[in-house]
């Protein structure tokens, strides 16, 4: 978060999944990179377990291509 420009951060959760102690969020974020001053954005999942009130498994499947092309000068 420290290399986006705060004010251009969005997330928002489009869907919410849940199996037992399984969960699974998908969701949409964007931003902008302060290097570059270039723009993401694109779909993402979050896929989460719990176990006894906390977070066990933690998953996160991304759209790291938009993300890496703002980030390349």
């Amino acid at each position: 978060m420290e290399n986006t420009v705060p004010e251009d951060a969005r997330a928002s959760v489009d869907t919410s999944l849940v199996d037992g102690t399984d969960a699974v969020l998908m969701e949409h974020v964007s931003g902008t990179v302060c290097a570059t001053e270039k723009s993401f954005e694109g779909p993402f999942a979050l896929h989460l377990t719990d176990e006894h009130g906390r977070i066990s498994r933690h998953h996160l499947y991304e759209s790291s291509l938009s993300i890496a092309d703002a980030c390349a000068p």
